[in-house]
């Protein structure tokens, strides 16, 4: 009995065993499966016989680079050394085999991620495809030309300029793009992002490759081709959503379709199939939905919805996409000014605070995850709540947009067109539609997508950059030159996030254009303001020229002097070497920060202290700049500085450098871009102080005033409780700067220097510090600074290392130097006050601290005559 119960279980085992065998097989069978091709590349050059390896993805200039075919192109003036690259064709190969669950399916299509930009790929020798734009995908059913082994990919990559040079021929006129620094502008006919041609912080590598991933995908029957969640209406205890999804399938059938939130089942039933493509819209409610905000006013809420589709019990196919339940609107109302602009999250108007973002390199397959976080931490950290994706860039890759989505980052997005006019022959055009369809399609559903924008500064400088005259149009050639803008911008664009993605604004082109100028031009829309910078206004024209949103605006300085050391040698360490020049993009860049610096400061004798300097100077600016429209709120609802990064070590208006360093501008922005801003502004003899809240709520608060001498002697104080009032600017003290001085308990008399007093203003809600602020009476180069003594002391506190600062006099930009700053402080650049103990917390460990770290302040940088 005992034998026959144990050869029973033995029995039922081995049926368990290949039940389980045959489910596995059935579902290898069934499902989808995608592998990505990055091994076994090799590359040449298409004259040459020479094969080396390569990387996938990659570009040609890396891949040269990795094989110690070329120098470092960001060293130097190896830029120059290097263009023959962009005259070349090279060709990529690899030789693949594929296993039989991939061989054995009905279906298996190439997938071509990126390819940049003119390829023509061969399998075994047989053309599958002739790609002609960067910003596109391609997929390729190639069933009957695969084998299980000794298959052969191999793409050529022509180059742009010989492909193009005949289409700028064969036009009766000159189409401008200032970017492209060749005589025959070849890149607005090249759908490749324009940055690669050069521009006014970037240099010009235009270079080729594979530059997102190619896959192998196999099916059989059924597959999921899109899936997107729409947002029909959100209530307060509820919110409606459409699912919409196609499926392929090569017959009729039925299959089962499932929708969850995470791992809870929304809907499951069955779905019946005809061949071909199938489309299927399913709505369904979320109760009491978690609301998606921007960083600063609540959590960015992210829910995890994926359909399934099934057969015979089996998982065929499926996908997954995170969503954000929110209202974003662009409210452009009539008031006394002219027509409002500003964003409505969620039924709140949100005053926008960011920059304008730029691809992280000139080779983009080397900017890696971490770099990703990195970037978009460092914009969370000092409270920004929006980028602009820049027109003249990328439409960047998933994991941005996952990034921007989860720390509540709004993200202005530009189609990628700038500064130029282009074709409008029927093949430009079609190029363009089919890849404004598909980036519309693959990021619409990010919920941190704010805005579509056709281009930047195109409009602006048809009307205003003396286009006809500098290119000699006729009237004949301007109508046709518009003609052509309008079809791209008015037409294909609109009409295409019209269709498919209906919830959200366009807006043709950053800036709005008045052909009258800026006083038309301040009514409505947004401002590029450059008469800082370009103009060579002083930084107080700032506070003049203030619009209804300012989406540009910005002021050069020099990288961390660590980054100078990374591109050039120390025989090239000063202003004006070859080296320096060709890493100031800008034609008379160090001639406009020189300048501006001696309008402001001492300016200092060697290349060091000036990068330090050419920092505080940009910071000083900024500053200046971003009060203003933030005191000028609601009138003026965003500012967008140019720009948040860079794309190789350069001097340029960055606030972070390539290597993700922070400039002293970057920490004056967790000041300048926090919930509630201080401004005191001097002008007139008149002393005012406005106080700024992003806060949805009216709260009390302390004002705590003090006019005081750089010795830490009290001229003049004063408390004052007030209601700080929820979302807007207020101007909550006035007076005259003599009638303070002219106080009873003023002891210093008529005889004040204004060079040696300075004014400090403080917001303090329940004993906490919420804002302060300085103010100075004179350039900070008359400022008559004492000699400082600052001391610190380690402390440790919840597991954190920090340093307590304190300091005899006032010190102006207390600098903790540490040569690869990433944020690694809470603060940095800072004003310390006489007596004042001041707590930086620091993310390094004491080791590296102790022996890489020095602590310093503007008046160690150098001599100032008028110190003390």
């Amino acid at each position: 009995m005992k034998t026959l119960k144990t050869n029973f279980q033995q029995i039922f085992i081995l049926i368990l065993i290949i039940i389980n065998f045959s489910c596995n097989n059935n579902l290898e069978h069934t499902k989808l499966i995608t592998k990505e091709l990055k091994t076994s590349w090799k590359f040449r050059k298409l004259s040459d016989n020479e094969w080396y390896p390569s990387t996938v993805p990659g570009t040609v200039h890396t891949d040269l680079y990795d094989n110690g075919l070329i120098p470092d192109p960001f060293y130097g003036e190896n830029e120059q050394k290097l263009k023959w690259i962009e005259d070349e064709t090279w060709e990529y190969q690899s030789d693949f085999e594929l296993d039989d669950h991939i061989f054995n399916k009905n279906h298996i299509e190439l997938n071509f991620k990126g390819l940049d930009t003119y390829a023509e790929v061969r399998l075994n020798d047989s053309l599958i495809l002739s790609a002609d734009n960067m910003f596109r995908s391609w997929a390729v059913e190639c069933k009957n030309l695969l084998k299980k082994s000794g298959n052969r990919l191999s793409i050529l990559f022509h180059s742009p300029m010989k492909l193009n040079r005949s289409k700028v021929d064969s036009l009766p006129y000159h189409l401008p793009a200032g970017n492209d620094r060749e005589d025959k502008k070849v890149s607005v006919f090249t759908r490749k992002a324009p940055y690669h041609f050069g521009w006014d912080w970037g240099p010009r590598f235009v270079t080729a490759g594979i530059w997102q991933p190619i896959e192998i995908v196999a099916w059989n029957t059924v597959r999921i081709s899109d899936f997107q969640i729409f947002q029909l209406d959100v209530f307060d205890n509820q919110a409606v959503l459409k699912v919409e999804m196609e499926i392929e399938s090569v017959m009729d059938k039925i299959i089962v379709f499932k929708l969850l939130n995470k791992d809870v089942l929304i809907e499951e039933k069955e779905i019946k199939l005809i061949k071909g493509k199938n489309k299927f819209y399913h709505q369904f409610k979320i109760e009491n939905p978690k609301l998606w905000w921007t960083n600063g006013l609540g959590e960015a809420h992210l829910y995890n919805f994926s359909i399934e589709i099934l057969e015979n019990g089996s998982l065929i196919d499926y996908k997954a996409t995170r969503f954000g339940i929110r209202t974003i609107e662009v409210v452009q109302e009539p008031d006394s000014i002219g027509k409002s602009f500003y964003f409505k999250l969620n039924g709140v108007p949100v005053f926008m605070k960011g920059a304008n973002y730029i691809p992280q390199d000139n080779f983009l397959p080397r900017v890696s995850k971490g770099k990703y976080e990195e970037l978009i931490l460092a914009a969370k950290k000092v409270n920004m709540n929006m980028l602009r994706v820049w027109g003249g860039g990328i439409y960047e890759n998933k994991l941005f947009y996952d990034l921007c989505d989860e720390n509540g980052i709004l993200v202005w997005q530009d189609f990628m067109f700038a500064c130029s006019m282009y074709p409008g022959d029927s093949a430009f055009l079609s190029n363009v539609k089919l890849e404004a369809i598909e980036n519309v399609k693959r990021i619409r559903n990010h919920p941190s997508i704010a805005l579509w924008c056709g281009n930047n500064e195109m409009q602006v400088a048809w009307e205003r950059w003396g286009y006809q005259k500098a290119f000699g149009y006729s009237e004949a050639d301007s109508a046709k030159i518009y003609e052509d803008y309008l079809k791209v911008f008015h037409d294909i664009l609109p009409q295409t996030v019209n269709r498919l993605d209906s919830g959200r604004f366009y807006w043709p082109s950053s800036p709005n254009s008045a052909p009258s100028g800026w006083e038309e031009e301040a009514q409505s829309g947004d401002i590029h303001y450059w008469g800082v910078w370009w103009g060579k206004e002083p930084f107080s024209a700032y506070e003049k020229y203030v619009g209804r949103f300012m989406s540009e605006y910005g002021f050069q300085s020099l990288p961390l002097y660590s980054t100078v050391e990374s591109f050039s040698a120390d025989s090239d360490c000063y202003l004006v070497s070859a080296v320096m020049k060709a890493h100031n993009k800008h034609p008379i860049g160090f001639e406009t920060i020189d300048e501006y610096m001696r309008r402001d400061y001492k300016v200092p004798e060697d290349l060091n202290n000036y990068v330090f300097v050419s920092q505080l100077l940009q910071a000083e600016g900024m500053k200046t700049a971003i009060e203003a429209h933030r005191r000028a709120m609601p009138d003026c609802m965003g500012t967008l500085y140019w720009q948040f990064n860079d794309c190789w070590p350069v001097a340029s208006w960055s606030g972070i450098d390539y290597y993700g360093k922070w400039k002293a501008f970057h920490y004056y922005l967790r000041k300048l871009y926090a919930p509630v801003l201080v401004s005191p502004v001097y002008r007139d003899e008149k002393l005012n102080v406005h106080l700024v809240s992003d806060n949805l709520e009216d709260k009390n608060v302390t004002l705590k005033m003090t006019l005081m001498d750089f010795d830490g002697a009290v001229i003049w104080s004063l408390d004052k409780e007030v209601i700080m009032k929820a979302n807007t600017s207020e101007l909550i003290y006035s007076e005259e700067l003599k009638d303070l001085l002219d106080k009873p308990r003023n002891k210093i008399g008529e005889g004040y220097d204004k060079r040696k007093i300075f004014f400090h203003v403080e917001i303090i809600e329940n004993d906490l510090l919420q804002a302060e602020n300085n103010l100075f009476f004179a350039k900070i180069k008359d400022l008559m600074l004492p000699k400082a003594e600052i001391q610190y002391n380690e402390v440790q506190q919840d597991g954190k290392f920090g340093i307590k600062l304190i300091s005899n006099v006032f010190t102006k930009n207390v600098f903790i130097d540490y040569p690869d700053d990433k944020g690694n402080f809470s603060d940095n650049y800072f004003d310390l006050l006489p007596g004042e103990v001041k707590t930086v917390w620091i993310d390094l460990d004491k080791k590296e601290f102790r022996e890489k770290v020095k602590i310093k302040s503007l008046i160690d940088r150098f001599n100032i005559p008028n110190s003390r």
